[in-house]
């Protein structure tokens, strides 16, 4: 990926990388941005943690159906 983060191109190219993902992946880099958001909410990252714990969530839900 060679957008910047809070670019439209870097929310949907980030869903697209989720789709070729492992489910193992998926469930690592969730539980990742999950524990890093939590760790430091007021890190100006954690937004950023928060929409990859959202896309690898949706694509595991995706996958689920």
């Amino acid at each position: 990926m060679n957008h910047v983060y809070g670019e439209h191109q870097w929310h949907s190219e980030y869903q697209r990388l989720c789709r070729t993902r492992s489910t193992e992946s998926l469930v690592y880099i969730q539980n990742d941005c999950w524990q890093a958001a939590n760790a430091m909410p007021d890190n100006p990252k954690a937004s950023q943690y928060w929409d990859e714990f959202w896309y690898c969530r949706d694509e595991l839900r995706r996958r689920a159906r």
